[in-house]
């Protein structure tokens, strides 16, 4: 099976999302927004948590919890909205906390296990090996591709 990534290290924004340490590649972050006052937007799927406005701009928040499957939790002072950008817009992704960045070596990174399946296994295109833990690397172009919110 071939490696998950390239032979060049990667700068990740690692953050927690209930018990599952997630990373993604700090390139693809626009900015981490601790201000969280979502609009709920009706209609829309369960794990789309709502909108903000992010300096006149409407922007499309969804809660990662309820994205891959976990139950949703009331906002507290912890959470951040992580912004990417996705096929011309700016999307939020509401994360339990941000912890690091860190500079991963690709030869610890492993591809994910054959087990995780199904759609929430398409959100990740590795899992990275650290001494304390184990980081799954979220595909965000993916997970936001397969997202149905339009």
């Amino acid at each position: 099976m071939k490696k998950a990534q390239s032979t060049s290290a990667q700068e990740l924004t690692i953050f927690q999302v209930a018990d599952l340490s997630c990373g993604l590649d700090i390139s693809d972050v626009q900015e981490i927004n601790k201000h969280i006052d979502i609009t709920k937007a009706y209609g829309s799927p369960d794990y789309v948590r709502g909108i903000i406005n992010l300096r006149g701009e409407i922007v499309t928040v969804i809660d990662l919890r309820q994205k891959f499957g976990m139950p949703a939790e009331e906002i507290n002072e912890n959470m951040r909205i992580v912004i990417v950008e996705s096929q011309g817009e700016n999307i939020g992704l509401l994360v339990d906390r941000i912890d690091d960045i860190v500079l991963a070596d690709p030869q610890l990174i492993e591809p994910p296990p054959s087990n995780v399946s199904g759609v929430t296994g398409e959100y990740f295109t590795g899992v990275l090996k650290t001494e304390k833990s184990l980081i799954t690397i979220l595909d965000i172009h993916n997970l936001l591709s397969l997202d149905d919110r339009k």
